[in-house]
């Protein structure tokens, strides 16, 4: 516990001061520590009420204040300064010197001192600034700013402040020309970093107290929009940080600063109203003007100060409307009023400055004949009408805009009952923390369904056989035939037709419709006709009809039905009138057929009953029916009917069996012309068989001549060849022979040596052997041996090595000389003796 509770005497230390009144006189005084309040009686401490500007009484302790103290980087406001702009000495006792009351001083820190009594101060630290911040600074005191311009604490923006090339705080020291009271200025963070104000100038403070403000940072694609006091706008486009003027304010919407451009396709659009004259481009606009911008020109837009924006229902941007192949639209010019129709396919981008899409409202007559049976048509026709008929829409048009806005209306209303009976679900309870959702259907690609049924154009698709007329305002007609699909300009109807019904045709009760049947029509009456002798006779018939030469004829008459019928009916009248009951009952088909479409020509072809009026044509006609009103009469003609039938039945019974009878000859004659002609055929056939062997076997004759012929050749050239060969052979046989005789001959000559020799010693060894020698010589009297020793004393068998007695041997082996020769040799071997 403060121990200055149980003292009298008030110490102060260094950092404290303390007001003390004299009760007697008002008069505060100032006690600075470090120093000792020893109040008296006529003293009392008080305090200075910032609030309430008032000095209010209170105990000693309370009295005690810290001193003012601003640290290095602060400053201090400091509120009624004493005229010498001095402070209260410390410890001390200083009465109050004069104030100027009302007026402020800022002081740079580092300082610290007492407040004078009735001075204020505030502790403000000094003002840091990033790239994108600023301060809004006003001068409050246009002397003071002048004079203590140049102490102002400004550091310059740097790069990098910790640089030392970075600027040192220095002051400026030019003053600008326009400081009055009240002027504004903007501290930009890209151009200082660090600012303290100097005296005559205050930080003005943001809506949430906050002296430094956040300027705006732009990225590509954004921009912001600043408003001037007077009302003049400013847009910036980014990328860049922008700082408003001193008088500029942001616009925001939502609670956002800065916007994204509009992206534009060649398919979007925007209106833009010119809200002040300006030239781009080398183009001048003027004030009052309307453009339309798309994405061909301009693929991203940026809203400029001379343009507004035109809004349709809330909605800035206009879409193409896909306009599908056999579609179309109806484009309306909204300063002439002329309506003209785009086809698809196309992407249809009106230019809201001059067109509007409109759509047709058909009226009852032209919903049951164009469309008919469709009572969807009918309904969706009938609430257009109603929307025409409330005054929302344009009269004789109703725009698609005012459709649409229709269809919102509706919708709102269906999503209020939803979002009604959302409000009573309960709400489902928030985790706190990061979390990640998912869902359990994957993400469908993106698709456009078409649903354009009555947004367009009234289509009308004709089919193959039918036909249409169409006129418009102007007069001007023309016929379309099936099949095709027509879209209409908006100031084209079809014309309608009436068509008579029932049997026969009359116009008690009429059809209209707007498709003519020119292809294969059937029209079907029945018509009361009186033949020649006052019998009256009931026809029923149908006919089929096609119209031909020019289209635009075809509608020429209105009610080509009760056209044809009662023409067709006036010429059958004619025509039957001139045969006789029994003759045209017997023969109606063909007086009929004849009387309507005119008389077979040579090929079985008919011209038909033509229309000049319309180009009707009937092709043909089919008789249903032939009724005779008289019974009476009917009867007669029945019975003589039969009787007529019966008859024809036994002609034609006896005709029957005659016509099989030469039916049965004609094919017994038949049969026999069938054999003769088969035996005719076979002999034919045998004999082509014969001269067909007989070709053949010539031809083989004439191969194997030819082949002889060949062979023969063949033959004389192998013999020719075989010729040269063995005169060449008998040559070479002559050329050895002369030389095997020559061999022979010397041969010979040394065997006739050896003979001569050997004779010599055979005639010594016969010498011996004289007996039986005469048997010997009979023996070789014989032919045979004379042969045998001829062969056997040849040359070759010399020549084979043999010897004189072995050829001997040899010669006279089983003769009667082989004994005699044994003998001989025996003698001639036994030695000598």
């Amino acid at each position: 516990m403060d121990d200055r509770n149980n003292k009298r005497d008030l110490v102060l230390s260094p950092s404290e001061y303390a007001y003390m009144q004299d009760v007697t006189k008002g008069i505060v005084k100032t006690y600075t520590g470090p120093t000792v309040i020893n109040p008296t009686a006529q003293e009392r401490p008080v305090v200075f009420d910032a609030t309430s500007k008032l000095f209010a009484p209170c105990s000693l302790e309370q009295a005690v204040q810290q001193i003012a103290i601003a640290p290095e980087g602060y400053y201090l406001i400091l509120k009624n300064p004493s005229h010498k702009y001095d402070h209260p000495p410390s410890g001390g006792v200083y009465p109050s010197p004069d104030l100027d009351v009302g007026r402020k001083i800022n002081i740079t820190g580092p300082c610290a001192f007492a407040l004078w009594p009735g001075q204020m101060v505030k502790l403000v630290q000094g003002h840091h600034l990033r790239s994108n911040q600023y301060l809004l600074v006003r001068v409050y005191n246009e002397d003071e700013a002048r004079k203590n311009w140049g102490t102002a604490v400004i550091k310059p923006a740097s790069t990098d402040p910790a640089s030392p090339d970075a600027a040192p705080v220095q002051p400026i020291a030019r003053v600008p020309s326009d400081l009055t009271v009240g002027k504004q200025l903007i501290i930009k963070g890209t151009d200082v970093s660090f600012y303290i104000p100097p005296t005559g100038v205050g930080v003005v403070t943001d809506e949430h107290g906050s002296w430094v403000r956040d300027a705006l940072t732009l990225e590509r694609l954004e921009y912001c929009i600043l408003v001037e006091q007077n009302g003049k706008k400013r847009y910036e486009r980014g990328p860049q940080v922008v700082f408003p003027e001193p008088t500029e304010a942001f616009i925001t919407k939502d609670g956002a600063r800065k916007f994204k451009a509009i992206e534009l396709n060649e398919i979007q659009g925007l209106h833009v109203k010119v809200i002040a004259p300006y030239s781009e481009g080398g183009k001048a606009q003027r004030e009052g003007d309307e453009l339309f911008i798309t994405g061909k020109e301009t693929a991203i837009y940026f809203p400029r100060e001379e343009h507004s924006l035109v809004r349709y229902d809330g909605r800035e941007k206009h879409f193409a409307v896909a306009v599908p192949a056999g579609e179309g639209r109806y484009v309306m010019n909204r300063k002439t009023g002329a309506i003209k129709m785009a086809r698809g396919p196309a992407m249809l981008l009106p230019n809201p400055v001059d067109e509007v899409i409109v759509r047709r409202v058909l009226s009852e007559r032209e919903c049951a004949t164009w469309y008919p049976g469709n009572t969807e048509v009918l309904t969706y026709n009938r609430s257009l009408r109603a929307l025409e008929d409330t005054g929302e829409g344009r009269p004789g048009a109703v725009s698609e805009g005012e459709i649409q806005k229709q269809q919102k209306n509706r919708g709102a209303s269906a999503s209020q009952q939803v979002a009604m009976g959302a409000a009573a679900a309960p709400a489902k309870e928030a985790i706190a923390g990061d979390s990640l959702d998912r869902t359990n259907q994957f993400t469908k690609p993106r698709t456009l369904v078409f649903n354009t049924k009555y947004e367009g154009v009234p289509s009308l698709n004709t089919w193959v056989g039918y036909a249409v007329l169409v006129v418009d305002k102007q007069g001007r007609r023309r016929v379309e035939q099936g099949p095709k699909n027509l879209l209409f300009e908006y100031d084209e109807t079809l014309e309608v037709i009436q068509l008579s019904t029932g049997k026969p045709k009359s116009s008690d009760r009429l059809i209209e419709t707007v498709f003519l049947r020119v292809l294969n029509n059937k029209v079907g009456d029945i018509c009361v006709v009186e033949t020649s002798d006052h019998v009256a006779v009931t026809l029923e018939y149908s006919m089929r009809v096609n119209f031909e030469g020019e289209p635009l004829r075809w509608f020429e008459v209105e009610n080509y039905v009760k056209f044809l019928c009662d023409h067709v009916r006036s010429v059958l009248k004619g025509s039957i009138k001139k045969h006789s009951i029994e003759a045209f009952y017997a023969q109606s088909v063909e007086i009929i057929r004849d009387t309507i479409l005119g008389k077979a020509d040579d090929k079985g072809g008919r011209s038909g009953m033509k229309f000049a009026e319309n180009g009707m044509r009937i092709t043909d006609v089919e008789l249903l029916d032939v009724s005779i009103d008289d019974e009476g009469i009917a009867e007669l003609l029945g019975n003589a009917q039969h009787e007529a039938v019966q008859a024809n039945i036994a002609v034609l019974r006896a005709r029957r069996g005659l016509d099989m009878t030469e039916k049965q000859e004609a094919i017994t004659r038949g049969e026999a012309d069938a054999r003769a002609a088969t035996a005719k055929k076979l002999a034919e056939l045998e004999v082509a068989a014969t001269a067909d062997r007989l070709r053949v076997a010539l031809a083989a004759v004439e191969a194997e001549l030819k082949q002889a012929e060949e062979q023969q050749r063949a033959a004389q050239a192998r013999n020719a060849v075989l010729d040269t060969d063995h005169a060449s052979e008998l040559a070479w046989i002559r050329a050895r022979t002369a030389l095997e005789a020559e061999v022979k001959q010397a041969q010979q000559n040394l065997v006739l040596q050896a003979l001569k020799a050997e004779v010599e010693a055979a005639v010594a060894r016969f010498g011996a052997a004289q007996g039986g020698f005469s048997e010997a010589l009979l023996t070789l009297s014989n032919h045979e041996v004379l042969a045998k020793v001829a062969e056997a004393m040849s040359v070759q068998a010399f020549v084979g090595g043999k010897t004189l007695t072995d050829v001997i041997d040899k010669v006279f082996a089983g003769t009667p000389l082989a004994g005699l020769l044994d003998r001989v040799k025996g003698k001639t071997a036994l030695p000598p003796g």
